[in-house]
């Protein structure tokens, strides 16, 4: 059983807000009770979504499941995009910031595993959502390069960090000067380099400040009609 309180907080509170702050939107919308069946078909089912993604956020932290020891599978992470981006996009309505995602294919494969693979988007998302302002545009544009692998380029054009402060972003507990007053401990970046190269890939960071921030993902690709790596 894992017992350091201060990873389990980190866990929790970095996995947890995001789904809460969606569930807790698409109730609010269920209340007032202006969506056609239809709609609340949808609402509904975006809500289990993001009940089963912190139910297992939830076995990580109380069953002590090594996430290194999970067989992986295909993952289209155009449609995992897509559906983490439909899951944000009215919290990102209410401070007027616009979400824009681009497909170089319908379906995009890699190897990987769905809930820790939206961990990553969720991370990225809140961190976005957290220094943008109204008018601001969140893209993220995945594509096939050459080498057999898939690039996934996220990007905002927010506040930015420094440069100087790259160097470290990617480890635990480090935050950018930018977020004085800002929630958070650190921990969001950290874990999205975890999981990238969980998978095989590799991530990098390009920012300045007042000029957003954009982050590169590559992926090997999978092939699904081989049925491994392409």
């Amino acid at each position: 059983m894992i017992t350091d309180i201060n990873w389990i907080k980190r866990m929790l509170s970095h996995n947890m807000r995001m789904p809460m702050s969606v569930i807790t939107g698409y109730g609010e919308l269920l209340k007032q009770g202006l969506l056609t069946p239809l709609e609340m078909e949808e609402v509904i089912g975006n809500i289990c979504d993001n009940i089963n993604y912190m139910d297992d956020v939830l076995k990580v932290v109380l069953e002590d499941r090594s996430e290194d020891s999970i067989a992986l599978t295909a993952v289209d992470v155009a449609a995992l995009v897509r559906n983490s981006t439909k899951y944000v996009r009215d919290i990102a309505k209410k401070i007027s910031v616009k979400i824009s995602v681009v497909t170089e294919q319908e379906k995009i494969w890699i190897r990987a595993e769905q809930i820790p693979l939206m961990r990553v988007f969720y991370h990225l998302f809140e961190n976005a959502l957290k220094y943008s302002q109204g008018g601001d545009i969140i893209t993220i544009n995945i594509f096939h390069v050459e080498d057999g692998q898939v690039l996934v380029v996220f990007k905002d054009n927010g506040k930015g960090i420094k440069e100087e402060e790259l160097m470290n972003i990617f480890e635990e507990g480090i935050r950018g000067s930018n977020s004085e007053g800002k929630a958070g401990t650190g921990y969001g970046l950290y874990d999205v380099k975890t999981i990238v190269e969980r998978y095989g890939g590799t991530v990098e960071i390009s920012s300045r400040e007042k000029f957003g921030f954009a982050v590169y993902m590559l992926f090997p690709a999978y092939d699904e009609k081989k049925g491994s790596d392409a």
